[in-house]
């Protein structure tokens, strides 16, 4: 199981952005980023992946609904089974919600949990590879930034997705989020 790590910057489209989203923003809500924003990701390895509308569609199931932003699961059809993928509910911890990052993230350089900040993104996502296993095998966390130009930082499972596939589930689960509205 090895996990790699990613950051990502999603620099938003001013234009789109209306004088509501701007007020929200400032009062630290959580905004989902306008449709042609840009995508940049920074993979461990040292790969930069800018996409927009060039990513491959993997054609994954996803269960959403309308009292979350990110999906209850989603489907990945392999060679021989599919896959699938369950998201991690968080926990109440001093009456917030609460994910525990540090082991999907711990052996990322670039991790600091001071930096974490709160976001409806923040996820992980897990698997059951045996009756009783249960590694988490995706994870997103958003890292202090400028509200214009939000960034997170991803681990991923690389048995269990390719670079292509990360970051066509990063797109879906942020163009989700505007289809939700």
């Amino acid at each position: 199981m090895p996990i790699k790590y990613g950051d990502l910057t999603i620099i938003f489209n001013k234009e789109e952005m209306n004088v509501f989203s701007n007020l929200l923003m400032w009062l630290t809500y959580d905004e989902t980023p306008p449709i042609s924003s840009k995508y940049v990701f920074l993979f461990d390895d040292g790969e930069i992946c800018d996409s927009n509308d060039n990513y491959k569609n993997f054609n994954f199931k996803f269960c959403n609904t309308c009292e979350s932003i990110m999906p209850l699961y989603f489907e990945k059809k392999q060679e021989l089974h599919k896959r699938i993928y369950f998201y991690k509910k968080p926990t109440k911890k001093n009456n917030r919600d609460w994910l525990d990052f540090s082991k999907l993230f711990s052996s990322y350089s670039n991790f600091d949990l001071n930096k974490t900040i709160e976001s409806y993104y923040n996820s992980i996502y897990y698997c059951y590879k045996d009756c009783s296993l249960k590694p988490e095998i995706f994870g997103i966390i958003r890292i202090k930034s400028n509200e214009y130009m939000p960034r997170f930082q991803f681990a991923y499972d690389s048995d269990e997705f390719t670079k292509e596939e990360i970051v066509y589930l990063i797109h879906y689960i942020f163009n989700q989020s505007n289809l939700q509205k």
